[in-house]
């Protein structure tokens, strides 16, 4: 049979890869033979990932995306060592739960260096001639909280919502290269940042999935569910696919 997806010695670089969703995506792409470029703050995470991986010729590099002026020297050294891009995923990604009025700038702007600007950046830097091969797909991990309220998560929503912006621009500019941009909004999702917002914000769960997820008799998503739709935007089996918020939320963002 026919492989649906065909990732196969797909080169795809993957940030956030050391938890969560990264981690989930990069063991997911790798047992379908994609060859991956992980990056992530944590080094020990990391390098558990790189444990669970099928496959070889991955590797892994430590960095910290909130500093964006290294960025492109960066990938040009990972170019020059693992070769140019099919994929890139943006699972890096921070939370802040603050009220509105306690939300001073600094804290703001880091938040937007890890969740917007090393995005924006990333773009900018991958969809360079010789950093890409031709048929890219790039998948940003946005949010629901970009389309949907939710209390003391008014900095998080804003970067959530930038991503879908600049996505939906970037796809008519990078459409003329042969690239391919789409965002996931995942509803909540059982990863290690989403328990300790939870720990803060005892009351929200039931509150989402009791009054707005259609699906709710299937809980909260595994981070297997937003990395089978992370895999089809990547593959050529969504090659008509581009400038697209895709959810997967159990039908959270229909209301």
């Amino acid at each position: 049979m026919k492989d649906f997806l065909q990732l196969n010695e797909h080169h795809i670089l993957i940030t956030g890869a050391g938890s969560g969703i990264g981690r989930q995506t990069a063991v997911s792409l790798s047992e379908y033979g994609a060859r991956l470029s992980l990056i992530d703050l944590n080094e020990d995470g990391l390098n558990k990932t790189l444990e669970m991986l099928s496959g070889s010729g991955h590797k892994a590099y430590q960095m910290d995306l909130s500093e964006i002026e290294i960025i492109e020297g960066r990938i040009k050294d990972i170019v020059a060592e693992q070769g140019p891009f099919d994929g890139y995923v943006q699972c890096a990604g921070i939370t802040m739960t603050l009220p509105l009025n306690t939300i001073k700038y600094e804290k703001l702007d880091f938040l937007m260096k890890v969740n917007f600007y090393s995005f924006f950046e990333l773009i900018r830097v991958l969809s360079r001639k010789g950093r890409y091969n031709a048929g890219m797909s790039i998948v940003g991990i946005s949010s629901t909280a970009a389309e949907c309220a939710v209390p003391a998560q008014a900095s998080y929503s804003a970067s959530k919502a930038a991503m879908n912006g600049v996505m939906r621009s970037a796809a008519r500019e990078l459409a003329q290269k042969g690239i391919r941009i789409n965002t996931i909004l995942p509803g909540p999702t059982k990863t290690e940042m989403y328990l300790s917002y939870l720990e803060t914000k005892a009351d929200t769960k039931g509150d989402i999935q009791e009054n707005k997820h259609q699906l709710n008799y299937l809980g909260d998503n595994e981070p297997e569910d937003v990395a089978n739709a992370i895999m089809f935007l990547l593959s050529k089996a969504s090659r008509q696919v581009t400038g697209v918020a895709f959810p997967v939320d159990a039908g959270y963002t229909s209301c």
